[in-house]
């Protein structure tokens, strides 16, 4: 029975640690998550004190993954961290970036970044840098095409997408998006609907008139037979979509309400915890 309710992130079926590596970003998207929970405002991890929590708290846990703020800004630093950990530690390690231009500018360091972790989520936000920047309120220092398309280890990278209006939420213009990530061969795309409200939300259902099951019941992510709608389509495509518990305009389902009720009766029981920049460990984000 469990099984038929646990299916999504927020039910508890990952153990693993978020680290909030630092509040630094070069970006100034609007969707960030960091503008919900700010963490601690420290830019500069305390790269000891994180590697001393995590090896204390490591019983119980799978993965870790790394976000920001942008991570890869302190690039040395994310190195020795995460060296340390794979030396002490069975944790697998994943790290989120907008990939910013010291990734570029140290390609080499960032080549063994790759080479150290598990997987890395590459938020690209638009494959055109015109559109991509208005979406991270600045300008792009390096040419980021080209660069991702250099980049070995391409089993290990998964490309992230945001279905966000204004910016990318027209059919056309996803399919094509789609097309050029999937030209260069990563070993997986996710695309997420941002919960935002109606200025900003639209579903990915919606968009390409197709129809899923309830996401809060069923789960919210799920990977999509895109042959059915792109011919020829090659890399695997995840689907993240939000429900009525994230995104205000959407309402639950009869079934999403059997769901609420069993929840509430058997709360899900998982590792999990956020490690913020000093190296503190708390239960959720703040």
């Amino acid at each position: 029975m469990k099984n038929i309710f646990n299916k999504n992130c927020c039910d508890g079926i990952y153990n693993s640690f978020d680290v909030h590596f630092t509040s630094l970003c070069d970006n100034k998207c609007k969707h960030c998550i960091d503008l919900k929970y700010k963490g601690l405002g420290v830019n500069k991890p305390n790269v000891s004190a994180i590697i001393n929590t995590i090896i204390k708290n490591q019983d119980g846990y799978d993965d870790i993954l790394f976000l920001g703020g942008e991570p890869c800004i302190y690039l040395d630093e994310l190195i020795h961290c995460i060296q340390e950990i794979k030396h002490q530690t069975n944790l697998k390690v994943f790290i989120t970036t907008s990939v910013p231009k010291i990734c570029n500018d140290k390609y080499d360091l960032f080549i063994c970044l790759l080479n150290l972790c598990d997987g890395i989520n590459l938020s690209v936000q638009h494959y055109k840098e015109k559109i991509a920047d208005k979406i991270r309120e600045t300008s792009s220092k390096y040419d980021r095409q080209k660069f991702y398309n250099s980049l070995p280890y391409k089993e290990k990278i998964r490309i992230n997408l945001n279905v966000l209006k204004p910016y990318l939420y027209i059919k056309e213009d996803i399919i094509n998006c789609l097309i050029h990530y999937d030209n260069m061969k990563f070993n997986e795309i996710k695309v997420s609907e941002i919960q935002h409200g109606k200025d900003n939300f639209i579903s990915f259902e919606k968009i390409f008139n197709i129809k899923l099951k309830s996401p809060f019941f069923y789960g919210c992510q799920t990977y999509l037979n895109m042959n059915k709608i792109i011919t020829n389509f090659k890399t695997p495509l995840l689907l993240k979509r939000s429900c009525f518990l994230c995104e205000r305009t959407l309402r639950a389902s009869y079934i999403d309400g059997v769901k609420v009720f069993y929840k509430l009766l058997k709360p899900s029981i998982n590792k999990y915890g956020v490690i913020y920049e000093d190296g503190r460990l708390e239960k959720g984000w703040i």
